[in-house]
């Protein structure tokens, strides 16, 4: 306990707070609104900011809504196509339709009646489609990242192609992006090619003189994580206003978080989680911690950055988020089918589950 109040001293002391890492050069275009917000996300998909509606990733690539509280099915798009923003009871999906024509179209969150369609002329490689086509020796990804604001939707793309061969490591053999800015009164499109949205630091150094751990964590998006933890990352972790710093005590037997605001440096009252961790695992959310058992890996108890409460105990999670009170985590069911799990907090009793990724027959994809 020595340590931690003499650490909480030291961030007291740190009037300023941590400075950010310099942003990655970005290409000239016209600046974001202040008000412009990126989707909530859980793992394969996006959600409503009350986390009730979610548009996950179907096994197939298309996009399904689904009712958060029951699991139940709502509507489809079908593949190849990304959800892309729920915004309030708009939810916004990019399509490729016939002749590998791409579209952003809007439907209804919870009735999926079709309220716009806007066609985008993209001139994109033959390898560059939301089918991600492959050969074996080839493959393509294809990633997306959207940003609202008052009358304007921006998104952006990110079409990668892979190749290996014999021995020799994956190399990146074509790499195509951009920022597709509609504005949703007019229909027009505005494209800057090779352009990239600003997202949200996931961390940022600590302050001068504090020492943390390394902690897993990834950037919050709809990708599809096909393996946990996610990388080590070093520095606070960034929550909002709020700057979190992780250390396991002296005794090994508990990790303690420092808390603060990076806005007014104000420093929150130390928390101190019991429990023998091997991994420290911040979820998507960025409020709530999973800790990695020392004793038997395959379990990890996720708990609350407000309060250290355990919410649940999972077996072998994949990627996990908290939202609306209810924690949603991925995990492997067999060795090639990714499965969404929502359970309530208390005993960890599942409520549903859905198929959000499953290998192809002859991909020869390995699963971490």
């Amino acid at each position: 306990m020595a340590g931690l109040l003499g650490m909480a001293g030291l961030l007291a002391g740190a009037a300023a707070p941590a400075r950010s890492p310099a942003a990655p050069e970005r290409l000239a275009g016209p600046a974001l609104p202040a008000s412009s917000e990126a989707a909530t996300f859980l793992p394969a998909g996006i959600a409503d900011a009350a986390g009730s509606v979610a548009c996950l990733r179907t096994p197939e690539g298309g996009v399904e809504s689904v009712d958060l509280v029951t699991g139940r099915g709502l509507w489809r798009s079908p593949p190849p196509s990304r959800a892309l923003l729920i915004d309030g009871e708009r939810a916004f999906v990019l399509e490729e339709r016939p002749g590998r024509r791409l579209a952003i179209a809007a439907y209804a969150a919870r009735s999926g009646k079709a309220a716009a369609s806007w066609t985008v002329a993209l001139d994109l490689p033959a390898w560059a489609s939301l089918a991600e086509p492959g050969d074996g020796r080839s493959w393509s990804r294809f990633e997306v990242y959207a940003l609202g604001s008052p009358g304007f939707l921006e998104v952006e793309y990110q079409a990668r192609q892979f190749r290996a061969s014999g021995i020799a490591p994956q190399q990146t053999a074509g790499e195509a992006t951009g920022v597709l800015r509609l504005d949703l009164a007019s229909g027009r499109v505005e494209h800057r090619l090779g352009a990239r949205l600003p997202r949200p630091d996931l961390m940022v150094p600590a302050p001068p003189g504090a020492r943390f751990q390394r902690v897993h964590a990834r950037p919050a998006d709809a990708t599809v994580a096909l393996g946990g933890p996610p990388p080590d990352v070093e520095g606070v972790l960034v929550a909002g206003d709020l700057r979190l710093g992780f250390a396991r005590t002296a005794d090994g037997r508990a990790v303690s978080v420092a808390r603060w605001s990076a806005a007014s440096g104000e420093l929150q009252p130390p928390l101190v989680i019991p429990a023998e961790a091997d991994a420290i695992w911040a979820t998507l959310d960025r409020r709530h911690v999973a800790l990695r058992r020392v004793r038997d890996q395959r379990l990890v108890d996720v708990h609350s950055l407000a309060t250290g409460e355990r919410l649940a105990t999972l077996e072998r999670p994949v990627d996990i988020a908290v939202l609306g009170g209810r924690i949603l985590w991925t995990a492997y069911a067999g060795n090639d089918e990714l499965r969404l799990v929502a359970i309530e907090p208390g005993p960890g009793l599942a409520r549903w589950t859905r198929t959000v990724w499953r290998a192809p027959p002859t991909s020869g994809q390995l699963v971490p």
